[in-house]
């Protein structure tokens, strides 16, 4: 499914989503740096958060993801990611499998698209093949994930709330909530905090909340932080900060609408 920049831009002001470029410095100029014609791809189960931002081109793919997230990385389709999220550039995913328990790996013996089919045209020959069918799995980025440069991600995989992932890492397996990850492949490099003081900032689950009712706390101090947003919500003084995120079936209703307005 994918919609034209010139018909989205609209979709972009009123969900308050930020496709942008460094120096921009209003918000009705959201997607104005991207050629009008620029096809934007997504799909059908989209679920895009008002106050989340793209960086340089990486809005040609619609995603789902969290308020507070920022991307300058292209998102494939496979990948959810969570609220208070930032993704660095060159962000990419695996390719595809191929069957490494067979006695040949090549795409010949089960994948015979244009090549094969006109070395069969050219040859006046036909091939046998195997069937063989693999369905990717989905990668589910958690809340306040920070994800440097040049990092690929493994078919499946999922990556825990506050979890740091180093540069040029490669992931093939799940990342545990709030640990410190890098390397080839990504391996466990320490945990951000101590044991007392993840265990709270877990029981918060303060990406829950608005940032006016956050920054006020002691974000530098993580123990004292989690221990404010526990305290408050008890007290019923923190509200969970509810969103209605941008789906196929909004771009669909506007595109009807434009459709309409045009006959």
């Amino acid at each position: 499914m994918r919609i034209k920049m010139s018909q989205l831009r609209p979709l972009l002001k009123s969900h308050r989503i930020l496709m942008t470029v460094p120096g921009m410095k209003d918000f009705e100029d959201t997607g104005s740096t991207y050629n009008p014609d620029a096809w934007v791809s997504y799909e059908e189960d989209l679920a895009l958060d008002p106050y989340t931002t793209f960086w340089g081109t990486s809005g040609t793919a619609l995603p789902r993801m969290g308020a507070f997230s920022y991307t300058h990385s292209k998102l494939n389709k496979a990948i959810s990611v969570g609220r208070f999220t930032s993704i660095a550039k060159g962000l990419s995913v695996m390719g595809a499998k191929h069957p490494l328990e067979w006695a040949s790996t090549s795409p010949v013996f089960y994948n015979q698209r244009l090549l094969m089919q006109t070395y069969c045209a050219d040859r006046g020959v036909e091939l046998g093949t195997t069937k063989y069918s693999y369905t990717p799995g989905k990668i589910t980025i958690g809340n306040d994930v920070w994800i440097g440069e040049k990092v690929t991600l493994g078919h499946g995989v999922s990556i825990g709330d506050g979890a740091v992932i180093a540069s040029n890492s490669v992931i093939t397996k799940d990342v545990a909530p709030f640990t410190v990850v890098g390397g080839l492949p990504a391996k466990k490099i320490r945990d951000r905090f101590d044991a007392q003081t993840t265990e709270a900032l877990k029981a918060s689950q303060w990406w829950r909340y608005a940032p006016e009712d956050l920054t006020p706390l002691q974000v530098s101090d993580p123990a004292a932080f989690a221990e404010q947003v526990l305290e408050r919500a008890a007290a019923g003084t923190l509200q969970p900060l509810e969103t209605q995120p941008l789906t196929a079936r909004h771009i669909a209703e506007h595109m009807e609408s434009l459709q309409s307005a045009s006959n």
